[in-house]
């Protein structure tokens, strides 16, 4: 009889706990709902993707900025001026290649040391 009633105490002033806290833990909750600060997620698989799509856009964006070197560099090859347009277009394309050979090795390193 005595666990019974230590056990209805206890429940007892758990719930006046929660009726005297919950009002303010609901209006700070609301406040940083309106204020836009959800907070971070706690769920670490999610993050993990997030990192691995910020990485795969950084070498996408790397890889398409070392293409355009090669790009720009073959239309500056192809105005039939002489001087620096030329020189310029071949260390543009030499540039890009060679950018995108050392991105091509890295990436079969990480992919080799993965395993």
């Amino acid at each position: 009889m005595a666990r019974l009633r230590d056990h209805g105490i206890k429940h007892a002033r758990e719930l006046e706990r929660l009726v005297s806290v919950a009002p303010r833990d609901t209006r700070r909750r609301l406040q940083r709902v309106a204020d836009g600060n959800l907070g971070r997620v706690q769920a670490p698989a999610m993050e993990a993707l997030g990192d691995r799509v910020s990485l795969d856009l950084r070498r996408l964006t790397g890889a398409i900025a070392l293409a355009s070197l090669v790009v720009g560099g073959s239309m500056l090859e192809l105005v039939p001026m002489n001087g620096w347009r030329e020189a310029l277009g071949v260390t543009m394309i030499f540039t890009g290649l060679l950018g995108l050979v050392v991105s091509s090795l890295r990436a079969l390193i990480r992919r080799f040391s993965r395993r």
